[in-house]
């Protein structure tokens, strides 16, 4: 199987890819629906620490649901968590958020409502499935709560409302056993130097510093 823009991917990697996603998105689904018994959103929150987020997140569409990001050459996209840890993710494939569609209308539900939170978390799974620098140094827990701090960090400096409870939702379902397999067994797919079409569109969202 081919994107469209020429990069091979095969059909085991689709397979795992799709079956990675819809656990992930079944568990999200189900933490909406049972919210009530899940650990307390409040207490979670409180548990992340904040931290910070310079640079220009880019990202240039490629086809429905493929999506490339950019490292911006003078300012790349860095999270700095509280105990000084900085994660600055690659050029690499990413889809966002892998939220279930039929939640996609709820405010912040969509793949993109917490964009540098996702891209964050997803180059932390790129960079463990292709063995790159640093990637002993996160396992899945340690992932999911790192995406937790960003989504925390977005809240607090106003960027995007602060709800508790979303950030927990977020934080228990790329922190699940569905999401476990995908991390001991997705794939590293790794994205080619060029392309043999023009992006459809490109985003830019600047953090300053």
């Amino acid at each position: 199987m081919e994107l469209a823009h020429g990069f091979p991917v095969s059909a085991a990697s689709r397979k795992s890819e799709y079956s990675m996603k819809l656990l992930i998105a079944s568990t999200t689904a189900a933490v909406l629906a049972l919210g009530a018994s899940t650990p307390s959103s409040a207490d979670t929150y409180a548990d992340l620490q904040a931290g910070t987020l310079t640079g220009a997140l880019i990202v240039q569409w490629l086809e429905p649901d493929v999506f490339l990001f950019l490292p911006d050459a003078d300012r790349p996209l860095k999270f700095t968590r509280s105990n000084g840890d900085i994660i600055t993710p690659g050029r690499m494939l990413t889809d966002g958020g892998s939220i279930p569609r039929p939640v996609w209308a709820l405010r912040n539900y969509s793949p993109w409502g917490y964009a540098p939170a996702f891209i964050v978390h997803d180059w932390l799974f790129h960079i463990k499935q292709c063995k790159l620098e640093n990637h002993a140094d996160y396992d899945l827990q340690k992932a999911g709560i790192v995406m937790g701090e960003v989504i925390k960090t977005l809240m607090e400096s106003g960027t995007t409302d602060k709800d508790p409870f979303t950030v927990n939702v977020m934080v228990t379902a790329v922190t699940s056993i569905f999401a476990q397999g995908a991390w001991d067994n997705g794939d590293c797919i790794v994205a080619p130097p060029a392309f043999d079409a023009a992006p459809l569109m490109e985003y830019v969202i600047d953090f300053g510093g």
